[in-house]
């Protein structure tokens, strides 16, 4: 790919941009997800397997979630309504919420603390997921 972005330009770089965002984002709201068990001094299943299972079972969760909205999105039903959104990111949040605490078990308000630190870069990563799912 690095070789196709040197002979053809920066166009072809364009295309791959919203999934190599996504990537990114992914992977710092996993590093995000340890540090934040770390701070929050979380006793169980803190190990990267059990870190690394519970962020793919949070992030399936809310793609789960999201996916009939962005179903939408990609069918032009919603024309940029920020309304939309705000109930299956409450819904998604909720969720997530429950999820760290039966997994890890730190209780609901040192989740709630986790929560705050993982979904903002989540939900970005699944825009430009979205995104990207709507060029092909």
């Amino acid at each position: 790919m690095l070789l196709m972005i040197f002979q053809n330009g920066k166009d072809t770089m364009d295309k791959y941009l919203p999934i190599i965002i996504a990537g990114t984002l992914l992977g710092i709201t996993f590093l995000i997800l340890k540090l934040s068990l770390i701070i929050v001094k979380a006793e169980k299943r803190t190990g990267m397997k059990w870190v690394g299972y519970s962020f793919l079972i949070q992030f399936g969760v809310i793609f789960a979630i999201g996916s009939p909205l962005m179903l939408l999105g990609f069918a032009g039903a919603y024309e940029g309504d920020p309304l939309a959104i705000i109930p299956i990111i409450v819904v998604a949040a909720a969720v997530d919420l429950n999820i760290i605490n039966v997994i890890h078990q730190v209780g609901l308000k040192r989740a709630l603390f986790v929560l705050l630190l993982i979904l903002v870069p989540i939900v970005f990563a699944m825009r430009f997921l979205g995104e990207f799912l709507a060029t092909l």
